[in-house]
């Protein structure tokens, strides 16, 4: 009984936090519909630098650690990005939450967590079922820019993409900000590729 108790538990907390980014992402969007997506943002200082150059587009960035949300935030009030926001979540959450109307026009994929153990390959992001996910949620021509310094996570991406119906890899595709993020710094190669929505 303690067991069903936890497991109701849970999924109730699941619902509301779950209803709580649903409006949390319909308040950000408002009636713009397309937007440019960060996920991992860390502490946002590629996408507060992508949002500058850019201050058309609304621009969000997510993390689940809120200890760097909080430090992406701050630089977006430095910065006085009103088309720049920062909201802790998981990505496949914030897929899920996102009004049917919202369109993704990039997408940012930097350096993910790589899994490199093959027994946790289960839990990196970069699988069919999430870019197909993101596919749904993207306009025709949006760009998926991914970056990592771990080749054969790079290399099963590749892979993934070029099987894909929903996307089409861009060789020649032009890297749009360069702009060293923390990992990359830290970097002594990386491998990077840009895919359009067919």
């Amino acid at each position: 009984m303690e067991t069903l108790d936890r497991t109701v538990e849970h999924r109730d907390r699941l619902r509301a936090r779950q209803e709580l980014l649903r409006e949390k992402c319909a308040l950000l969007l408002g009636s713009q519909s397309s937007f440019v997506w960060e996920i991992g943002c860390g502490h946002g200082h590629f996408l507060t630098a992508y949002a500058e150059a850019h201050r058309d587009k609304l621009c969000i960035g997510i993390d689940v650690i809120l200890k760097r949300i909080e430090r992406a935030g701050r630089k977006r009030e430095r910065a006085r990005l009103p088309n720049l926001h920062f909201v802790r979540a998981e990505a496949r959450d914030f897929v899920a939450a996102l009004p049917t109307t919202a369109r993704l026009t990039e997408i940012f994929v930097l350096f993910p967590d790589p899994w490199p153990k093959r027994r946790h390959h289960k839990n990196r992001l970069m699988n069919a079922l999430f870019l197909h996910s993101v596919a749904l949620r993207a306009g025709k021509g949006a760009r998926l820019h991914f970056r990592t310094d771990f080749e054969p996570y790079f290399l099963e991406v590749a892979a993934l993409l070029a099987g894909n119906a929903d996307w089409r890899v861009l060789p020649a595709a032009k890297w749009p900000l360069n702009l060293a993020t923390v990992f990359q710094q830290k970097a002594s190669r990386f491998f990077s590729l840009v895919a359009e929505r067919l």
